[in-house]
């Protein structure tokens, strides 16, 4: 991890890659540990970041919630921007070692929201069309079982419903969950993409979901050690989790800069030709630019 004159830094230089690396399962432990990296140093700073989040949420879904219909359904896309807005805390303290607490808007910056919220809107369509599949098989079923409700039917009768009819309604499930899989894969990378490498909403779900696809045991196994991490953290009366949610934003950036940054091979070769040199061998020295190479997601897609 790159840090301030405090900290080491990260040798050789990490650079942005547009190609998702497969880390396996490993990896889910290294996502889970730079994230414990992040919060251990600025433990005071996100926890502050994380409630100010959560303050914030609740007044802009407070005052949309006054609108009738329209309200409910904007407020998860603002909170979509501020959890973008956590990865670029992240980013940046990852960075430099700094945290600063305005980045938390930064996702309002630049019109950037209007990618966020497209692509959460993506994940949110899929979700939608397992649920109209869903429907479409079981649906009558549904309407059957309602209306039997609805007439005070004994419970013996609907109960037989549902079990005469088991596999359609083991089927619609399944395919709510592989729906909601899809979402979350197509979403889950997409605001780190959008805020830190400039990617539009499109390019960064297809990423994201390409990203998840090639690391599907390594992100099962890190949801799994996640979920046990905040499970043990609510025991001692819940105060755990000033630890375990931010470290759940922290990972969640952890993940995206394991998979998407590799070890810059210009600086490693830089330092060898700098070492021809010294020997009197000569030879022509690579450099290679950070930023251009952040840009290269953008240009691909």
């Amino acid at each position: 991890m790159e840090q301030d004159n405090s900290s080491s830094l990260t040798e050789p230089e990490e650079v942005f890659t547009p190609v998702p690396l497969q880390r396996g399962a490993s990896g889910a432990t290294e996502w889970l540990g730079i994230g414990w990296d992040l919060v251990k140093e600025r433990f005071f700073m996100w926890v502050g970041a994380v409630i100010i989040y959560f303050l914030v949420n609740l007044i802009i879904s407070s005052i949309l919630g006054l609108i009738p219909l329209i309200g409910p359904i904007i407020s998860p896309f603002i909170s979509a921007v501020l959890v973008a807005g956590l990865m670029m805390i992240a980013h940046q303290q990852y960075e430099t070692g700094q945290l600063n607490l305005d980045n938390l808007f930064s996702g309002f910056q630049n019109k950037r929201y209007l990618s966020i919220m497209g692509a959460y809107g993506i994940s949110v369509l899929i979700i939608l069309a397992g649920f109209i599949l869903a429907l479409l098989i079981s649906g009558s079923l549904l309407m059957e079982v309602a209306q039997a409700a609805l007439n005070d039917a004994p419970t013996y009768y609907i109960q037989g419903l549902l079990a005469d009819n088991l596999t359609p309604i083991t089927f619609s499930s399944i395919i709510i969950i592989i729906f909601s899989l899809i979402s979350t894969a197509s979403y889950w990378f997409a605001p780190a993409l959008i805020l830190v490498n400039d990617y539009k909403a499109i390019p960064a779900v297809k990423a994201s979901f390409m990203a998840v696809k090639n690391n599907l045991f390594g992100g099962f196994l890190f949801f799994v050690l996640l979920s046990i991490i905040i499970g043990l953290s609510i025991i001692p009366f819940g105060l755990g989790l000033f630890i375990t949610i931010p470290l759940s934003f922290t990972a969640m950036y952890g993940s995206y800069r394991h998979i998407f940054y590799q070890k810059n091979m210009g600086n490693m070769t830089n330092n060898h030709t700098d070492n021809n040199d010294n020997n009197g061998d000569g030879g022509n020295k690579v450099s290679l630019n950070k930023t251009a190479e952040s840009n290269i997601g953008k240009l691909v897609s």
